[in-house]
């Protein structure tokens, strides 16, 4: 199984659109790896997970094949990770032929924003397919398995974490959240999972937050407890993703922080094998 992180940013990006902060100016002068689109990452070429704005950037930059995409998981409804007016180009005479039908995995915020944004004049059905993603209930996606977990985010909506896992390998997706709720520990320690990949949010950076986004302490505590339940072996890998400037550290400071916790810091393009 291969993980592409296709974004890596949090809402505002990096540089973030509308700042002059030393964070985002060093990013702008460095250029390459500092610069960081939206959230998104693609598994295997043929799982979506999330659709920010950037998505089409994306798709130039890496050439997947986005039109033939037909499975697309959401985390939550913010913005920055389900752009939910880009669908309308997928539609005709927006796109011809007509893409396949495309499955989307979601919670009920999402499904609700997904049909206002979607105009009128569009055979909605005729295109896509909305699934719910419901904690803890395993969905059979082609060759996967995914679980949704549940979030510590926006407590307006059932945020979700995606446990995936295909040929023998397990990924866990872990952004946008703090700190993992209980009962997110306590499925996967039931479930018997044992991750190779755990990807997670870290926007915070150096601080402390654990409420909403993690930074690299959090992290630390979630690697230390998901160790301690017997899901995460000692080969496993450790990346974080999901980065604000208002961690306040630019790459290279972050990168230096992170190794001496033993985490692989993503960047746009980054391609991992599990």
């Amino acid at each position: 199984m291969r993980l592409r992180y296709l974004g890596t940013a949090a809402a505002e990006g990096i540089p973030a659109v509308f700042c002059r902060c030393p964070v985002c100016a060093e990013a702008r002068r460095l250029g390459g790896r500092d610069l960081r689109t939206r959230s998104q990452a693609i598994v295997n070429d043929d799982l979506l997970i999330d659709l920010p704005p950037d998505t089409y950037a994306h798709y130039l930059a890496y050439g997947f094949d986005l039109p033939g995409i037909t499975e697309l998981l959401v985390t939550h409804s913010h913005t920055d990770h389900f752009y939910a007016t880009e669908l309308e180009m997928r539609c005709s005479p927006l796109a011809h032929p007509e893409p396949p039908v495309m499955r989307i995995y979601c919670n009920e915020a999402v499904e609700a924003k997904f049909h206002r944004s979607m105009p009128p004049k569009h055979n909605v059905e005729k295109n896509f397919s909305i699934v719910r993603a419901r904690p803890f209930v395993p969905l059979a996606i082609r060759d996967y398995s995914v679980v949704p977990l549940l979030a510590r985010h926006d407590r307006a909506e059932e945020c979700l974490l995606y446990l995936i896992s295909s040929g023998g390998k397990t990924l866990l997706y872990g952004n946008d959240t703090g700190l993992f709720p209980d009962s997110t520990f306590d499925y996967i320690e039931r479930s018997g999972a044992r991750i190779d990949l755990a990807s997670f949010d870290c926007t915070a950076m150096g601080q402390r937050d654990g409420k909403n986004h993690m930074g690299l302490a959090d992290v630390a505590e979630a690697r230390e407890r998901l160790t301690r339940i017997g899901a995460l072996g000692a080969g496993a890998a450790c990346v974080i993703t999901h980065f604000s400037h208002n961690g306040r550290l630019t790459r290279p400071q972050l990168e230096e922080a992170a190794a001496k916790e033993g985490f692989l810091v993503a960047y746009d393009g980054l391609s991992l094998e599990l």
